[in-house]
């Protein structure tokens, strides 16, 4: 059998019992994420922004799968709060985490700020990553077993690749451009699981980011008629939330992927990130500032027991 075949078989899954956490599960790629591991027997937690919307993707999952371990809580995860909030009540209702997948995340072609008074891009899609990320580090350092780590998965996107991106203006209150802002906030991704995947001991913790391909979903129709228009533009080539959500799943659970971490993927392969992402430099400058602006102290980051 192959390794496709076999990595993705709900019934010998090694998330059976395992509880994961998947962010922006109610649509799209997360929702398609959560149904797959629900299928495998995981205790699927699914975080949504709307109460209504979340909870009928849970009980759709429920109810097509069979499985009654999906639970469901609500949170703005462009805020700090919000994001401090849920991660306050996962630990509080989970001893440990062993999947941990950020995929919430929206493109805004006007800019705006949220009540932090961070651009919203930087704040939901890639800042929620960093710090839900760091909030769970204790429960997934518990979801970790012998030669088993947990696991973090960052929805990023090969739109990273047209980052540009300037460190002295994160906010971008100079010149916003909404593709430009997305872009950034994937660069942010990589970056995230690089620097990390160098933080963390990887018997403990292997994180990654991953490109889910053009996906056929909702996003950026929040953008009135021309989002619209891009995303019928973006649908002639997209494939289903399932095909998406298919390498999230994979680096969840099979083997080849607790073995490295710190990687960009697409389609199950480990792919080389764009030139900006390999710059180390950069990617130090931006990680300081993004632990500054996430009001996060470096010194405390990371616990002793999950250092590399």
């Amino acid at each position: 059998m192959s390794v496709r075949e076999s990595s993705l078989s709900p019934s010998s899954s090694s998330l059976a019992g395992r509880t994961v956490v998947v962010s922006g599960a109610s649509d799209g790629i997360g929702r398609a994420a959560a149904r797959a591991f629900a299928e495998r027997g995981a205790d699927v937690v699914m975080l949504g922004r709307n109460e209504a919307k979340t909870a009928a993707a849970a009980r759709a999952i429920m109810s097509a799968t069979g499985s009654r371990r999906v639970t469901w809580h609500i949170a703005d995860l462009s805020r700090l709060d919000g994001v401090h909030e849920v991660a306050d009540t996962i630990l509080a209702r989970h001893d440990a985490v062993d999947v941990l997948v950020n995929n919430a995340g929206a493109l805004f072609l006007e800019r705006m700020v949220t009540a932090d008074g961070l651009e919203r891009t930087f704040a939901l899609d890639h800042l929620s990553y960093l710090l839900l990320t760091v909030r769970l580090l204790p429960a997934l350092a518990r979801g970790a077993r012998v030669q088993a780590p947990a696991r973090v998965v960052c929805v990023a996107s090969r739109a990273h690749h047209d980052a540009r991106i300037d460190l002295d203006d994160l906010q971008m209150t100079r010149r916003y451009r909404g593709w430009r802002a997305y872009a950034n906030a994937k660069l942010g991704n990589v970056w995230t699981a690089r620097t990390l995947g160098a933080l963390l001991d990887p018997t403990q913790v292997v994180v990654h980011a991953m490109h889910p391909g053009v996906v056929r979903t909702r996003f950026a129709t929040n953008n009135g008629a021309l989002g619209r228009l891009l995303r019928r533009v973006m649908d002639l080539r997209a494939v289903t939330p399932e095909q998406g959500a298919d390498t999230i799943v994979w680096l969840a659970e099979s083997a080849e992927a607790s073995a490295s971490t710190g990687g960009y993927w697409v389609k199950r392969r480990a792919v080389t990130p764009s030139r900006t992402a390999r710059h180390d430099g950069m990617r130090a400058r931006h990680w300081t500032a993004s632990l500054a602006l996430a009001q996060l102290d470096a010194a405390t980051l990371v616990p002793a027991e999950l250092r590399a």
